[in-house]
């Protein structure tokens, strides 16, 4: 791992102190470093089997919100501070309850998908909390086995697929339009080569992103070409950078990962070979001189939604969207590397936002090889 990956995780390790919830000290490495170690699972964001596992709740509580108002719990398989995925949750929880919409939030960080994700759902049902959040789509399996002893408690899973029945919903992760915003600006700012794209399953979500990225890069030079390798962890570092230098070797230049082992091992490659990279749910800018590119995703948005279903008494759970154009996603450009982006480039990646913002222009969801 380098160096300037290891500052960045301890910088995310020194915000552990922040907010209402108690977080261990963050070493993402722990998870990050190990090869091999993440989950089998073919999908979503796995977990660390390896990783230690605490159950225990964090909460806060808001003076604004009434004593009705729902009480927000969220289980996740790594730990909130990681710079991206987790830590949007982590995020978004508390910006509902800063803002009186939960009067609790419940978090749990580093849970196993299995007997311990079963444990921890069925213990935030019995103890009120509605709506529950697994946020991981190894969760999918746990989710609807509490949930079915618990009809009036909506209980949500990262499936990212419309996977909707009764009091079980799923949320979207429409990274594919933010990333085809990033292949613009990857294209304006190298002279040539092609996409290389990695996710650590070959997944909607991801393979959506990798043909975005592609799409977008095209807009500035048509002829580019691509690559999208499925790495087959979510969490080893690693392995994602060999597959990322195997790509710069057959011309890739622009670099777009899909969760955070393969996006932290794109990110070294690129580094190396001296292509540019995008940052992965979170600004990556401090990973290394590579990051051009990054986009956060506003998970309060969404927890909002199941927020709001639950306050109107609702128990029938949905697909929870929250697209680029109504606030989901925003992209951030490395201003210590703005001008290495064309003004050609840069002014319609303007258009495009635009655009997109206003529902003229409908960026290609392509969920899998055609």
């Amino acid at each position: 791992m380098t160096s300037s990956l290891l500052t960045f995780l301890r910088g995310l390790a020194s915000r552990s102190g922040r907010g209402r919830a108690r977080v261990p000290v963050l070493f993402l490495a722990l998870v990050l470093i190990a090869a091999a170690c993440g989950s089998d699972s073919d999908d979503g964001d796995a977990s660390d089997d390896s990783s230690d596992t605490t159950a225990a709740a964090d909460s806060g509580d808001s003076g604004d919100a009434s004593s009705d108002a729902p009480k927000l719990a969220i289980v996740y398989s790594a730990e909130w501070f990681d710079g991206s995925w987790g830590e949007a949750a982590y995020d978004g929880a508390n910006a509902l309850l800063d803002a009186g919409l939960v009067s609790d939030i419940a978090l749990s960080e580093s849970v196993p998908p299995g007997a311990e994700a079963e444990r921890a759902l069925r213990a935030y049902a019995e103890d009120g909390y509605n709506p529950i959040i697994a946020h991981s789509f190894d969760f999918g399996d746990d989710v609807k086995k509490v949930a079915a002893d618990f009809p009036d408690t909506i209980f949500v899973y990262a499936g990212g697929f419309g996977d909707v029945n009764a009091n079980v919903g799923d949320y979207d992760q429409p990274f594919y339009q933010a990333a085809y915003l990033e292949g613009i600006l990857a294209a304006g700012a190298t002279d040539g080569g092609a996409v290389a794209g990695a996710g650590g399953f070959e997944i909607p979500a991801c393979y959506s992103m990798y043909e975005a990225f592609l799409a977008g890069a095209k807009e500035v030079r048509p002829d580019t070409e691509g690559s999208f390798v499925a790495v087959g962890d979510w969490y080893d570092v690693q392995l994602a950078k060999e597959a990322a230098l195997g790509q710069a070797e057959a011309g890739a230049t622009m670099f777009i990962g899909c969760g955070q082992g393969p996006t932290f091992g794109q990110i070294e490659a690129a580094n190396d070979a001296g292509g540019v990279s995008s940052g992965y749910v979170g600004d990556m800018s401090g990973v290394g001189d590579s990051v051009l590119v990054s986009f956060d995703w506003n998970l309060g948005a969404v927890f909002e939604q199941m927020v709001a279903d639950v306050a109107a008494g609702s128990n029938e759970a949905r697909y929870y969207s929250v697209p680029l154009s109504e606030g989901g996603m925003s992209v951030v450009i490395d201003e210590a590397d703005a001008d290495m982006i064309s003004a050609e480039a840069m002014a319609l990646y303007e258009q495009r936002l635009s655009e997109i913002e206003a529902g003229t222009f409908e960026v290609p969801f392509v969920p899998e090889r055609g």
